[in-house]
């Protein structure tokens, strides 16, 4: 008899445990996170840096996001990431099959995201929607062009895994779009050496993340 009010007592505790394990509105989560950013291309022409279309390397990537939930559905959050990669030459030329490296570029991200979640336990699903800046820092040999700033979009989808209701997981997948320029000022063109930039490309790459959640 002890023993079946103690198994009872101890469901009762799980139960609340995971009803607690939830979004909760007001409160604040901080999301450091790790992970692997697909780096995508400059098309020919979208900057004069190099005279053909070159690769971003795939790197690894870090940084951390902070979100209010506003509701138990909403939250908005701010994220400052960086990946330290390189442009490098496409790997699909005939009589140059390997990739060769041509220079640094480091990325650096700060977005402003809507996130919608989905669910109210455990585990939440959910979608966000943001767009901030890139600060795109090119360290080209013999070249002199200078770190610039452009407009980026980003969509994501992931889910939070709760342990508790204050520590979780976090898993996450998004894509960005970056602006390599407008009619009057384009990357890689703003000094005298480079010119003849195409103002209509966008650098897109995507990225896949883990890491750990607190709420508070």
């Amino acid at each position: 008899m002890k023993f079946r009010v103690f198994l009872l007592s101890l469901l009762a505790v799980a139960a609340s445990a995971v009803a607690q394990a939830q979004i909760r509105e007001g409160t604040v989560e901080i999301s450091p996170f790790a992970g692997y950013l697909f780096g995508g291309e400059f098309a020919r022409g979208t900057t004069s840096l190099f005279n053909t279309k070159v690769d971003v390397d795939d790197k690894a990537t870090y940084g951390a996001r902070v979100g209010y939930n506003v509701s138990e559905k909403f939250e908005f959050e701010v994220q400052a990431s960086r990946t330290d990669t390189k442009f490098v030459t496409n790997n699909d030329q005939l009589f140059n099959p390997g990739q060769q490296n041509l220079g640094d570029l480091r990325i650096d991200y700060l977005l402003g995201y809507g996130t919608f979640n989905f669910g109210h336990r455990r585990a939440v699903p959910y979608i966000t929607i943001g767009a901030g800046v890139a600060r795109l820092d090119p360290n080209v040999p013999g070249s002199i062009a200078r770190r610039d700033t452009r407009f980026t979009g980003s969509l994501g989808i992931g889910f939070k895994a709760f342990v508790n209701p204050h520590f979780g997981f976090r898993f996450d997948g998004r894509g960005y779009a970056t602006s390599l320029g407008n009619r009057n000022d384009r990357f890689g063109c703003r000094n005298d050496v480079f010119n003849d930039c195409d103002n209509r490309e966008w650098l897109t790459n995507g990225e896949l993340s883990g890491g750990l959640l607190f709420a508070f």
